[in-house]
């Protein structure tokens, strides 16, 4: 009986010292729920394009409760956003690196945002292997499937990065969950029994129809896909559009310039027919010319070069396309490239 008095005594002021301290359970769940206000906050900031309230916010978060995924997600996406890329590598890197392939598919996105900007940045061989694990965590996703497709082509390896392709259109097609239940199927590959046991992702009516955008100037910027939109794009497939001619011209005196970006045009859509030179090579700053009918041709084009003029020119000529190399390319010789694919509407980044 002596005991039992004591345990409870113990116990109320066990009970009293957490209400009255601030390191109790109170303050605990207080600042939680500030944390994640404070997020929420931070993310709407994030999507109106207010930057530094966000980025703001999500320190705030951080400061609050430093592990918070969602925070320390939505900083790696302003890094990307401002081409601060190895930033946004080094925070993916961390979020994922004890995350283990039985961890299901509600991590799979942060896999796939690695993998986006390892892309961004160049290095096919490391998005590949982000992605992969993405797919494993994720194979219901075709974001992944599309994103691996992506970097398997950077990396030279086309008729693997088709069938990646194919199998990303495959799952933006059908509703593999319900045919799987209609057919009464089960799997005896464990990563796609934890996709179809999983709830299907609810689309957030904000983040989850974002992608980052790489604009002509070189800028990155978080964009939102009305959902209404991609459910009429969904239904309607967009007829081919006809290739663009594109004459390339050296403007800037630079030996073999245009020959060599001729060999690493690799957009769809535009083949290069036409190289020539600008007499006197005074063009101060690059720029693409083209015929009306062919502006997104010549938007994608400028996208993945960088600080590039666009103009405007009546048609006739025997190209639909002209990119004159000027001046503020010389730098860069007969290394030119083009910059990776900037990531389709579909190729969102993923927010939780």
């Amino acid at each position: 009986m002596g005991r039992t008095l004591k345990m409870t005594r113990l116990a109320l002021l066990c009970a009293g010292l957490m209400a009255c301290s601030p390191f109790g359970w109170r303050a605990a769940f207080d600042s939680g729920a500030q944390a994640e206000q404070t997020y929420r906050t931070g993310r709407a900031q994030h999507l109106a394009q207010q930057t530094d309230a966000a980025r703001a916010a999500y320190e705030a978060v951080l400061r609050l409760e430093p592990g918070h995924p969602g925070a320390r997600n939505g900083l790696a996406t302003l890094h990307a956003e401002s081409r601060y890329l190895e930033r946004a590598i080094a925070i993916w890197r961390e979020l994922t690196a004890s995350i283990g392939l039985d961890a299901g598919p509600g991590k799979a996105y942060l896999f796939a945002n690695l993998g986006q900007a390892y892309l961004l940045n160049g290095e096919h061989g490391q998005a590949r292997g982000a992605l992969e694990r993405a797919c494993l965590l994720d194979p219901l996703n075709p974001r992944a499937w599309q994103l691996l497709g992506d970097a398997l082509a950077g990396s030279g390896q086309a008729e693997r990065a088709a069938q990646m392709h194919r199998q990303a259109a495959a799952l933006r097609q059908h509703d593999l969950r319900a045919d799987f239940a209609a057919a009464g199927g089960k799997t005896g590959v464990a990563p796609l029994g934890q996709a179809l046991a999983a709830p299907k992702p609810q689309a957030h009516p904000d983040w989850s129809q974002s992608y980052i955008h790489v604009g002509v100037d070189g800028m990155m910027e978080l964009r939102r896909v009305e959902g209404a939109r991609l459910a009429h794009e969904a239904r309607e497939a967009p007829a081919p559009a006809a290739v663009a001619r594109l004459e390339i011209r050296n403007g800037n005196g630079v030996t073999g310039m245009a020959r060599a970006l001729s060999n690493r045009i690799d957009e769809p859509g535009i083949r290069v027919t036409r190289l020539s030179n600008e007499p006197g090579f005074a063009v101060s700053h690059t720029r693409i010319e083209y015929e009306a009918s062919h502006a997104d041709a010549a938007r994608r084009l400028a996208q993945r070069l960088g600080s590039t003029q666009l103009r405007e020119v009546d048609p006739g000529a025997p190209v639909n396309l002209r990119l004159v190399l000027g001046r503020d390319q010389a730098r860069h010789g007969t290394a030119l490239r083009l910059a990776p694919p900037a990531p389709a509407a579909d190729q969102q980044l993923a927010y939780r």
